[in-house]
């Protein structure tokens, strides 16, 4: 085998993998970004949202998506929606804790070093915030805050 054809083969072989590993990314991406966008047609049918700033997964007992934005009245409400029924609540902020104080409550009581994520979804029939965090220690640790106390309803801490 001559060297071009080696150079030649070596260059398809790379170009063969990239295109491959983005086609995979793509595809994987795809749910993901289809829920996403069909959770903000329904917040926007439902819930009045034409300005959203917020999408949360919540995955524990039952899988929610929530969507969380400003009406066309400036209000801004939260549409938690049931992934597998389709079943929607809305839920104005009114006067429960904005999502940056339950975030700064979470990493002040339990010392995190870094918020992962916060999702809104429905535990025990109410609103709730799905808080995880990562310790200084490298532990992870997942809070549950009541969306309107802004109380801890559950941890589960040093995973």
């Amino acid at each position: 085998m001559s060297r071009s054809t080696k150079i030649l083969l070596t260059i398809s072989l790379i170009a063969l993998a990239i295109v491959s590993a983005l086609t995979y990314l793509n595809l994987s991406s795809a749910p993901y970004s289809s829920a996403k966008s069909q959770a903000k047609d329904i917040a926007e049918e439902k819930a009045g949202i034409v300005e959203a700033d917020y999408f949360g997964n919540y995955t524990r007992q039952k899988q929610y998506y929530a969507v969380g934005g400003l009406t066309k009245n400036e209000k801004y409400r939260y549409i938690i929606i049931n992934a597998k029924s389709g079943k929607t609540e809305v839920v104005n902020k009114n006067n429960a804790p904005v999502r940056q104080t339950v975030i700064d409550g979470v990493a002040q009581r339990y010392n995190a070093k870094k918020i992962l994520h916060i999702n809104l979804g429905i535990y025990k029939d109410k609103p709730t915030w799905e808080v995880a965090f990562q310790k200084k220690n490298g532990s992870i640790g997942y809070n549950l805050v009541d969306f309107r106390s802004g109380k801890s309803i559950q941890i589960i801490n040093n995973i």
